[in-house]
């Protein structure tokens, strides 16, 4: 099976490879981009396990997961992912994360629009669900632009830098 590569008007949805590991530790240890996302690394060598879950998403049939990048530059904007791909009950997850410089110009819109496109027709999901910490704005906006539908919270369900966090989950059907 080819990689699925996704193209929309301004973007190019590819394969993570190898050399992606500067920018994925360049987001993944941004203070701005890990106050919200469940994983960090403060070293390269560390960013590693990051870019082997990746690739076994990949190689386990168990997933999906794309280098965001412009259309024209190949330049690196960060990563979405359809983990936890549960093929018998037709559903999965949606995370992404963008490096700052590339927040608030609808990427991650265009992106996951082009992503869920793909799950519903390719993958044959039914259901996409979708965690956000309670207090990412922007994220919880850009679910519900996406038409995601609220479900609930998971109340103090996580640890995050010493204290509990809360967890909205969000889902998207597959309407057809």
């Amino acid at each position: 099976m080819s990689f699925p590569v996704l193209e929309t008007d301004r973007l190019l949805l590819r394969q993570i490879i190898a050399s992606d590991i500067h920018k994925v530790f360049e987001g993944l240890s941004h203070p701005e981009v890990i106050r919200y996302y469940g994983v960090s690394f403060s070293t390269l060598e560390a960013t590693q396990e990051q870019m082997d879950w990746y690739a076994g998403m990949i190689n386990n049939d168990t997933g999906r997961c794309w280098a965001i990048c412009s259309k024209n530059s190949n330049g690196f904007y960060g990563v979405i992912t359809l983990p936890f791909w549960e093929k018998a009950h037709r559903r999965a997850e949606l995370g992404y994360w963008l490096l700052p410089a590339y927040w608030k110009q609808g990427i991650t819109t265009e992106a996951a629009t082009k992503v869920i496109e793909y799950a519903f027709s390719e993958m044959d999901l039914h259901r996409i669900k979708a965690e956000s910490e309670d207090d990412n704005a922007g994220s919880i906006a850009t679910l519900k632009k996406l038409g995601f539908v609220y479900e609930g919270t998971q109340r103090e369900c996580e640890i995050k830098n010493g204290r509990f966090i809360n967890l909205e989950i969000y889902a998207l059907l597959n309407s057809r």
